[in-house]
C-alpha cells in the first residue's frame, strides 16, 4: 500500500531562498569528496574511473580534457588532482581533494571467512531484534532485498556444507564415514568461502557490519578520521579562490561527509557563511542503514544538524533502479524530523537510471548492481540535468543544474529532453 510522502520525497522540492548559491559561471571550483567503503586507493579506484569516464564524456561531446596525476599528502589522508574542461570558449578547473579511509576498509577485509560468519549472525540478530530491519523495508523494501542478500547467500553455504557432509556419510557408511563427511563439509565451506570473495557476499557482509558498528559508535578508528576530514572540510570552505565549494559523498561516504561536515560545523558555522557557497552533495546514499538503528542517536543528531542548517545547501540524488540508496527518502525523516517541506535540507533530486543509460546500456547492466550504484559518479550516455564530469567540472552553476524545471522536464518526456539539451548553456559561457 502505497504511503504519503511529502514533496521533498517525491523530489518536487525547489531549493530554498535562504540558502546560498553561485549563481554566477563557474570559472574555479573545489571538491572535496569521500568514497564508500572501498578497500582501493585512488589509483585503481575513484581517481581512474574519473579520468576515464570525463575524457569517454570530452570525447562525445567535443570537449577538451585534462587531468593531473594524483598527488598524496605525506601522511597519507588524502590525495589531490586538478580536472580542466574547456569548450570553445570556456574552460573550467576542479581541484580534486579525496579524502582516504580506505586503509580503515583495508583492514576490515583481513577478517577471514568463518569470523565473518560468526559477526554476520551478530549483525543479522542485533537488526532482526531491534526492528532495524523492519524500519529499513518499510523506508525502501529494494534496499532491504540487497541487505539481506549476503545473509542468506551465507547461510545457504552453511546449510549446503552440512547437508553435503550428512550425505556423504550416508553414502559412505563405515567407521569412517564422519571423516568423510566433515572432508565434504569442508570442502563446499571452502568453495563457499572462494565463491562469495568473488561475488561481492563478503564485502557485503563487511559493509553492513561497518554501517552498524559505525551507526552505534563502535567504531573509534573512524570517529578519529571523520575528525580529521572535518579538518580538511573547515580547510577548504575557509579558503576564497573558488566560486563553489562541493563536498561530495557516494554510498557510506554519504554518511562520512555528513559526519565530517557536521563536526566542521560545529567549530566554525560561520566559515561557511563568509566563503563561496557551499553544497552538500549525496550520491547512491545508505546512510539509513545506520541511522534507522535505535542505538544510532549520535548518527541521527549528525543528520539533523545538516538538515536544520541554512549555512549550506544539502542535496540528496537517488537513483530509482540503485538498491544501495534509499528512493522517494528523506534521510532527515529517519533521524527523526518530521516529513514537512518547510526544511531546507535536503534537497532531494529523483532520477532514472535508465534515462542516464539509455535502454540498451541499462538492460545490459540491469542485473549488475554494483554499477548501476556507481552511475551518479560516470558520464551519462543520454543528457541529462545530473551529469556528473560537468557537476564537478563544468562552467554551469550547480544551483542551474539542480533547477526543479529540468528535472520535471526530463521527467515529463527524457527523449525531447535528450534531443533538445545544451550541456554548456550559452548563460554559462566563460572567456578564456
Amino acid at each position: 500500500m502505497a504511503r504519503n510522502r511529502s514533496n521533498r520525497q517525491l523530489g518536487q522540492q525547489a531549493i530554498g531562498t535562504a540558502i546560498r548559491v553561485n549563481k554566477a559561471p563557474v570559472r574555479r571550483r573545489r571538491v572535496v569528496y569521500i568514497a564508500g567503503y572501498d578497500p582501493r586507493p585512488p589509483e585503481g579506484a575513484k581517481y581512474d574511473l574519473l579520468k576515464r569516464e570525463a575524457e569517454r564524456f570530452c570525447a562525445r561531446e567535443g570537449l577538451a580534457c585534462e587531468i593531473t596525476a594524483p598527488v598524496h599528502a605525506e601522511d597519507g589522508a588524502t590525495a589531490s588532482w586538478t580536472l580542466s574542461l574547456s569548450g570553445p570558449d570556456w574552460r573550467t578547473q576542479a581541484e580534486y581533494l579525496f579524502l582516504r579511509w580506505d586503509d580503515i576498509v583495508a583492514a576490515d577485509f583481513q577478517h577471514g571467512f568463518f569470523s565473518r560468519l560468526a559477526r554476520a549472525a551478530v549483525i543479522f540478530f542485533d537488526y532482526l531484534a531491534t526492528g532495524t530491519i523492519a524500519r529499513m523495508g518499510k523506508t525502501f523494501h529494494r534496499t532491504l532485498f540487497l541487505w539481506l542478500y549476503p545473509f542468506l547467500a551465507t547461510g545457504g553455504m552453511v546449510i549446503a556444507s552440512v547437508v553435503a557432509g550428512l550425505w556423504v556419510m550416508r553414502l559412505t557408511g563405515g567407521p569412517w564415514s564422519w571423516l568423510a563427511g566433515c572432508a565434504a563439509t569442508a570442502a563446499v565451506l571452502a568453495a563457499g568461502a572462494w565463491l562469495s570473495r568473488r561475488t561481492f557476499i563478503q564485502h557485503l557482509l563487511d559493509l553492513w557490519r561497518f554501517c552498524r558498528d559505525f551507526g552505534i559508535g563502535a567504531r573509534p578508528d573512524m570517529e578519529a578520521r571523520c575528525e580529521r576530514f572535518a579538518d580538511k572540510i573547515l580547510e577548504a570552505v575557509r579558503r576564497g579562490d573558488v566560486e563553489e565549494t562541493l563536498l561530495v559523498g557516494h554510498s557510506y561516504g554519504a554518511m562520512m561527509i555528513l559526519e565530517a561536515t557536521a563536526r566542521a560545523l560545529a567549530r566554525d558555522e560561520g566559515a561557511f557563511a563568509a566563503g563561496a557557497p557551499v553544497t552538500l552533495i549525496t550520491l547512491g546514499s545508505c546512510v539509513n542503514t545506520s541511522t534507522l538503528h535505535p542505538r544510532a542517536e549520535a548518527r541521527r543528531e549528525t543528520v539533523r544538524r545538516i538538515a536544520r542548517s541554512d549555512s549550506l545547501l544539502w542535496v540528496d540524488v537517488q537513483g530509482r533502479q540503485d538498491m544501495i540508496n534509499y528512493y522517494q527518502d528523506d534521510a532527515a525523516v529517519a533521524a527523526g524530523l518530521l516529513a514537512d517541506d518547510a526544511r531546507t535540507n535536503p534537497v532531494v533530486r529523483r532520477l532514472s537510471l535508465s534515462q542516464l543509460l539509455g535502454d540498451k546500456l541499462y538492460n545490459r547492466f540491469r542485473l549488475n548492481y554494483f554499477r548501476l550504484h556507481y552511475q551518479t559518479i560516470c558520464a551519462n550516455v543520454r543528457p541529462h540535468p545530473w551529469e556528473y564530469v560537468l557537476v564537478v567540472a563544468g562552467p554551469q552553476p550547480l544551483a542551474d543544474r539542480l533547477d526543479l524545471r529540468h528535472w520535471q522536464a526530463v521527467g515529463a518526456d527524457p527523449d525531447r529532453y535528450a534531443g533538445a539539451h545544451l550541456p554548456n548553456p550559452p548563460s554559462a559561457r566563460l572567456a578564456e
